[in-house]
């Protein structure tokens, strides 16, 4: 065992996993005679022995082990020979080991009729090995298409990783598919009866979605923490039932770690790079026979996230913190592993991994078109008070400034999505009493100004599209979006005035009513209007055109709406048509989220990976991610001074362009440990 120092910090250094820490004073009284203490490291939580020494002394012991790796092999053979007469123990225990042991010294046991039926399943589960896929008969009718590398990657999973495996197939070869075959099978075959899928909180809706149409499963989304014990089958954000209570000491999701699940999977798994998050001591404590988990990149920085990743899988599967530090970091360089050859042996037997080059799917590209729209002198004066009315003049009933920014933030996109939008906003203005009647006078004068505009340019370009898209082929079909359902009943009244065939889809149809509608719009309509939610987790390969008549400021939530066409069957490139009007907030956002994000030849899934690593794409204080509180934010503090808008608009291009740079930096990085 390597001696550790104390240094004049009062630190010690964790023989485990290398994090320093600093002993409690009832600890520092139990050292023994010897200068020796073993504790609980409070990083890893394994055991770990605290030993003073004189810093010279351990500084002739450090140069000793340098040499030793300089020995020749018949120096290696003398040592062996030394060390077969000792005995090393290492301890190492997890929070469930430590429960078994406990169970023991209570002599808690389970009768022996239980333990021979436990013994006769294991026998009978060997004796069963998976050779085919029981299940996919009944997924098959189901897919838009059937790519043997994904059932190939299932069975393998299935046959000879006992479901605990790494899914690291690079973005856009659908990872969510080869998980739902095998969590189908386990379940067709009765392997599973208890399963959890935890997933970032944009994706939550989408494998609810993907889960019920393609595997006929249905799983319950977890919302608050009464609702774990009677559900088999568990969808949950992270994010959101991660949550620890301080005062407590507690997660407050606690249910979901005395249930022990059958199954776990977790989507965007590279969320658990760092033991000391809570998000990955949450899945640490949860019970699980089987566990997924899904990610393309599995580090990003240094190859202790590999091992932070792989021990919830296997633990031990790459030895102790300090074993792998030693057989696998060459010189300190976090990045490029010693020995790559046995690292990559060793994932290997518990990972799958894909290229899309091995799969010849190749993604169609997004094609950018910004149509400017140039507002009349009347439309920009309106435009310019409604923006004056949120800033400075967005009084309460006694005449203080309103200064939640969580109303602002979901007032100011209603400005830019239309004018109809916009009315929307004025009238629940002057309706409601907790306004000063100053600020309702000035919404009144707004909405009787806007009643006299003749003409509305933004509607008039976006007919313009429209009209260019049938003249080269009349037989296109159009996906149009709109964040508000304002704003998508005016223009579907102003398109269907234009004979333009037009269906709609909003939130809150039933499954049945969605199923018409997409029909319709496959067979016989020209154009779908829809809104963000409506349209969640559905595929539309047959569109090749999507028009965003207004801009999400979350650029997670563009990528979905783009994805709806941007799919693995696409035959044609996507043309992607916004608006922006000019001279206002939108021209800037459009031309930052679809020129410089959304349409620079990413993969669908890929600028969320982005996001996440710049610490872009969680929750802010308003609720908003904190991309898109960024926008808010300069906007506000710019007081409608488009140019001051612009300034930190272009800062956050110049810190989306590194990030995308340093992306590309850790793909070379995996695909060189990987491929």
């Amino acid at each position: 065992m390597a001696k550790k120092i104390k240094t004049e910090e009062d630190d010690w250094e964790c023989e485990n996993c290398g994090e320093m820490f600093e002993l409690d004073e009832d600890e520092e009284d139990k050292i023994d005679e010897k200068g020796k203490i073993r504790v609980n490291c409070p990083y890893c939580h394994e055991k770990t022995t605290c030993e003073y020494e004189d810093e010279d002394e351990s500084k002739d012991y450090e140069d000793d082990e340098d040499d030793e790796d300089d020995e020749d092999d018949e120096d290696d053979e003398d040592e062996d020979e030394v060390n077969d007469n000792e005995l090393k123990i290492i301890e190492s225990f997890s929070d469930n080991d430590l429960e078994i042991i406990k169970k023991t010294e209570n002599k808690e046991f389970e009768n022996q009729e239980i333990l021979n039926l436990r013994l006769m399943a294991e026998d009978i589960l060997k004796e069963s090995e998976i050779t085919e896929l029981l299940s996919y008969p009944q997924i098959k009718k189901n897919l838009e298409y059937d790519f043997p590398f994904q059932r190939e990657g299932a069975l393998k999973i299935l046959r000879d990783m006992d479901c605990r495996a790494l899914l690291a197939d690079e973005v856009g070869l659908g990872k969510t598919i080869t998980s739902g075959i095998v969590l189908k099978e386990c379940i067709t075959r009765g392997f599973v009866k208890r399963v959890l899928i935890l997933t970032p909180p944009s994706l939550v809706d989408q494998w609810v979605d993907e889960l019920k149409t393609k595997f006929e499963l249905d799983f319950k989304p977890i919302d608050n923490e009464s609702e774990w014990e009677n559900t088999d089958f568990a969808i949950a954000s992270l994010d959101k039932v991660k949550n620890f209570d301080i005062s407590t000491k507690k997660f407050k999701h606690s249910q979901a770690h005395e249930i022990y699940w059958d199954m776990i999977i977790i989507d965007e798994a590279h969320k658990l790079k760092n033991k000391k998050t809570i998000r990955w001591q949450f899945v640490d404590k949860l019970q699980k026979k089987r566990l997924l988990l899904l990610t393309a990149t599995p580090f990003q920085n240094d190859l202790i996230e590999l091992y932070n990743l792989l021990y919830l899988l296997r633990r031990g599967h790459l030895g102790t913190i300090s074993e792998f530090k030693k057989k696998f970091l060459h010189k300190g360089n976090k990045r490029h592993p010693l020995n790559p050859r046995e690292l990559k042996k060793k994932l290997y037997e518990v990972m799958i991994r894909r290229r899309r080059d091995e799969t010849n799917i190749k993604y169609k590209k997004r094609i950018p078109r910004i149509k400017e729209v140039h507002l009349s002198k009347d439309e920009g004066e309106i435009y310019d008070e409604v923006c004056d009315l949120v800033v400075s003049k967005y009084l309460n009933y006694k005449g203080d400034p309103i200064n939640t920014k969580m109303a602002v933030y979901s007032i100011l996109p209603k400005i830019t999505s239309s004018s109809e939008s916009s009315k929307e906003f004025l009238y629940n203005l002057i309706k409601n009493p907790k306004y000063h009647k100053s600020t309702q006078d000035i919404a009144k004068n707004l909405i009787e100004r806007y009643k006299k505009l003749k003409t509305d340019s933004k509607i008039e370009d976006l007919i313009k599209i429209i009209e260019n898209i049938f003249k080269k082929d009349k037989n296109s079909k159009i996906l149009a979006y709109t964040k508000h359902p304002a704003t998508l009943k005016y223009i579907s009244t102003i398109l269907k005035s234009k004979k333009i065939k037009t269906v709609d889809f909003l939130g809150g149809l039933t499954r049945e009513e969605k199923t018409k509608r997409i029909k319709e719009f496959k067979e016989r309509a020209q154009v779908m209007l829809s809104t963000d939610t409506g349209a969640e987790g559905l595929n539309f390969q047959f569109c090749s055109n999507i028009i965003n008549y207004d801009l999400p400021w979350n650029p997670m939530a563009v990528e979905q709406r783009i994805g709806r066409l941007d799919r693995i069957c696409q035959s044609q490139n996507v043309k992607v048509y916004n608006l922006a009007t000019k001279d206002t907030m939108e021209e800037y956002i459009v031309d930052l989220i679809i020129n410089k994000m959304c349409c620079i030849g990413l993969v669908i899934g890929e600028l969320p990976i982005i996001l996440f690593n710049m610490g872009l794409d969680s929750s802010g204080n308003t609720g908003a991610i904190k991309f898109e509180e960024r926008l808010m934010r300069a906007f506000l503090d710019s007081k409608n001074n488009l140019s001051r808008f612009s300034t930190e608009v272009k800062e956050l291009d110049k810190e989306i362009s590194k990030g995308i740079k340093q992306y590309e930096e850790t793909k070379k990085y995996n695909s060189d440990l990987l491929d």
